[in-house]
């Protein structure tokens, strides 16, 4: 136990915290604390210690911050995959309304012989495109594609993205326009919106009048 002790008082001088000594000693914090009680410490020391502690402490929060992150996001998941499961496949029925609100809050507004859709969403677009063609009953012939992009964009590359997603012909596509926000400043990250904005044009006024008419539809329907 003499042995020990000395061993103790050497590993504290070096700045040992009682933790530290009781796990390489295989002595009890009680003793510890009896024996050193009144071992004069260095200022040095008991600095080292305290940052140390801080760099524990901070590690510890670090660590539990990571953890709680990825807990919330796989509750998060969970309840995002449960939701999915919530939503059957889409009726005839189910998909105008779907693609006439989309539109209602999307669609150009101001066109009298054309329908006009706008979006950056390549989800989106892939379901317009669908309620355009299926529900809409829109010919291939009719549809007049159109990117809006920056200057930091391809208009080559954004229009054979869009012609993938849409299943359009390139040759159907309008020239494209590029845009530059005055907002920007020639400051807009390169990342962001890398295949621009898809617009999609129908050249067909009585499709025009349909979607207005289902819109009309929906107004009077949700008035309470």
């Amino acid at each position: 136990m003499k042995n020990k002790k000395i061993k103790a008082f050497e590993l504290r001088k070096l700045g040992k915290s009682y933790n530290e000594i009781q796990k390489l000693l295989k002595i009890p914090k009680s003793t510890l604390s009896l024996w050193l009680k009144n071992l004069p410490i260095s200022q040095k020391i008991k600095n080292e210690n305290i940052s140390l502690a801080k760099m524990k402490w901070a590690a510890n929060i670090v660590a539990f911050n990571k953890k709680r992150a990825l807990e919330i996001h796989q509750k998060s998941a969970q309840l995002i995959q449960q939701s999915a499961q919530e939503i059957h496949p889409l009726k005839n029925e189910d998909l105008k309304i779907l693609g006439a609100a989309l539109y209602w809050a999307e669609g150009y507004k101001r066109a009298k012989w054309h329908a006009v859709f706008c979006n950056s969403d390549p989800d989106m677009v892939k379901l317009m495109m669908r309620f355009f063609r299926e529900i809409c009953k829109v010919s291939e012939d009719r549809f007049r594609p159109q990117v809006q992009i920056h200057e930091n964009v391809s208009a080559e590359t954004a229009e054979d993205y869009w012609s993938h997603i849409t299943h359009i012909q390139r040759r159907q596509f309008r020239k494209a326009i590029t845009a530059k926000p005055k907002s920007s400043k020639n400051k807009r990250p390169a990342h962001r919106l890398p295949y621009g904005t898809f617009r999609i044009g129908i050249a067909d006024v009585k499709v025009l009048h349909r979607i207005n008419g289902w819109i009309r539809g929906l107004k009077e329907k949700t008035q309470v």
